[in-house]
């Protein structure tokens, strides 16, 4: 009896572990199966196509373009957040044109949202329907009514619309004026009714980089986009491109014209010859021209003044007469014109003259540079300690923009600097300074011009014809140190509203056409 008692124990020990060790395997198959991305590889365990270890040893899924509002819970597939679609969830989902309607009566949509509002004799609950209500029907609102606590207020459907004075309609918000937007720094804000989106600025383009879209710098040389002449190298900056005329030419970049051959040095009439020719040869006789205004040849090596070069001169020999040959004298030519005396020549009217050499100035180069900010070869620095900064603001037809002060920013008597750094060739000399600008709004500010090394402003001006552009023309000179920059400030008034606006800024060498200004 004992021994079988022993081989019925054996039997029912060999169950109960076979059966454990059948329970552990399928506890590791479902832990197995609870791990997305995991996948069996004989006896290995690896993340499955598609799919990348973590930091943390967990098999991430892998989107290639990214999901830019959701998450990536697949080999390139997103789960979007509310309110988006598409495949990288870049898209605004229209909630308005889904089925059936989130809204009882009116629906608008907003980005990545939408809103609803009632018509008018209606008040709006917090399930998006409509309740009739008499109170809001004598309040005439333009989009629907709320009582709260007793009291009838208006609605605006959006965050980017507010009540206007009469309480009853609603207004757009200007984000963009009001500082109220979240664009980044390197993107530039654009207002839309109700709201606004944010675009790279102009020479910026929007691309999916390290995870993450962002606004990069368009190489405006390599793409063949620039503007430059045919005879100039493009460089290439952040967010716009510099244009520099080749060797042999000048210009502003945008236009080259070749330097021409006539304003080489300085030769000796007749052309190059030894000594032998030049004996006894009498130069033809010319005109000497009236005196004028001594005028310095341009010579250039590249874009860089390098100032005349003269050529060294042969003496030649003068005889008084032909008979006498054992007599002769070499008299030196002057290089400075085509009259040359002999030592012992006497004047018949007086005493001999001593003749000097006058040095003359080199003259200031000729150039227009074009500072516009759309595509201006200018640097332009905001100033850091000053209360504010001038802002992007956009042209009536959407496409080019210029720099401004809005009305609603700040407070009285605050100012923002906006620096135009003056390149080495505008230091040599006066220039006239070509600008437009605007002083809209009843006592919005002041706009004034400065020179960094002169307190005091060389122009200023606190409002415009009829609201609109006008044009200025402003001579700047020096009497001793040459200002390293210009500088534009805007000054806020008393007014609420209005702006102070910047554009299309040149600098052309030379005084200004009828224009009589200081000298500072």
């Amino acid at each position: 009896m004992q021994p079988f008692t022993l081989v019925w124990a054996l039997v029912l020990v060999i169950y109960v572990c076979s059966g454990s060790a059948e329970a552990h395997r399928h506890y590791r198959q479902v832990l197995t199966g609870n791990q997305p991305g995991v996948c069996r590889y004989g006896t290995r365990l690896e993340c499955c196509y598609g799919w990348k270890k973590n930091s943390k040893g967990h098999c991430e899924a892998q989107c290639e373009h990214g999901c830019r509002h959701g998450e990536c819970v697949g080999p390139n597939k997103c789960k979007c957040v509310p309110g988006y679609t598409g495949k990288t969830c870049n898209q605004d989902l229209n909630e308005c044109g889904l089925k059936p309607r989130p809204c009882e009566h009116r629906c608008m949509n907003t980005y990545g949202s939408y809103k609803c509002y009632c018509l008018n004799g209606y008040t709006l609950m917090p399930d998006g329907s409509c309740a009739n209500s008499r109170t809001c029907s004598l309040a005439h609102c333009q989009y629907g009514c709320e009582e709260v606590q007793g009291e009838i207020r208006c609605l605006c459907p959006s965050a980017g619309l507010q009540l206007g004075h009469d309480e009853r309609t609603c207004v757009d918000i200007d984000e963009c004026v009001t500082g109220k937007n979240l664009c980044p720094f390197n993107r530039q804000c654009v207002n839309t009714f109700g709201s606004y989106y944010c675009k790279c600025q102009d020479g910026y383009d929007l691309k999916y980089v390290d995870g993450k879209y962002d606004c990069v710098d368009v190489d405006e040389c390599a793409a063949g986009s620039h503007k430059c002449s045919h005879h100039a190298v493009c460089l290439n900056t952040q967010g716009s491109y510099k244009c520099k005329c080749k060797s042999g030419f000048r210009g502003n970049g945008f236009e080259c014209s070749a330097i021409p051959e006539s304003q080489a040095g300085p030769r000796i009439l007749g052309g190059k010859q030894d000594n032998e020719d030049i004996k006894n040869i009498i130069p033809e006789p010319i005109t000497t021209p009236p005196p004028g205004i001594p005028q310095q040849p341009f010579d250039y090596d590249g874009e860089v003044y390098i100032g005349t070069q003269t050529e060294e001169r042969p003496e030649a020999e003068f005889n008084e007469e032909e008979e006498e040959e054992e007599e002769e004298e070499d008299n030196q030519l002057n290089p400075r014109g085509d009259v040359f005396l002999s030592e012992d020549f006497e004047s018949v009217v007086g005493p001999a003259t001593e003749i000097k050499e006058i040095q003359i100035a080199p003259v200031q180069e000729d150039f227009i540079v074009d500072c516009n900010f759309d595509q201006g070869a200018c640097e332009w620095v905001q100033e850091k300690r000053d209360d504010m900064d001038w802002s992007v603001a956009y042209h009536d037809n959407g496409a080019e923009y210029y720099m401004a002060v809005s009305g609603l920013l700040g407070e009285q008597k605050d100012v923002a600097k906006l620096k135009l750094l003056l390149s080495d060739r505008a230091r040599k000399g006066s220039f006239c300074l070509t600008f437009d600008y605007r002083v809209v709004g009843h006592n919005v500010g002041t706009l004034r011009v400065l020179l960094d090394n002169n307190a005091y402003p060389v122009w200023e001006q606190s409002h415009t014809r009829d609201q609109g552009w006008q044009t200025e023309l402003l001579t700047v000179a020096w009497k001793e140190e040459a200002p390293q920059s210009l500088i534009f400030e805007a000054q806020r008034g008393t007014g609420v509203g209005g702006e102070i606006g910047l554009d299309n800024v040149a600098l052309t060498s030379g005084a200004c056409q009828d224009d009589v200004s200081p000298v500072f």
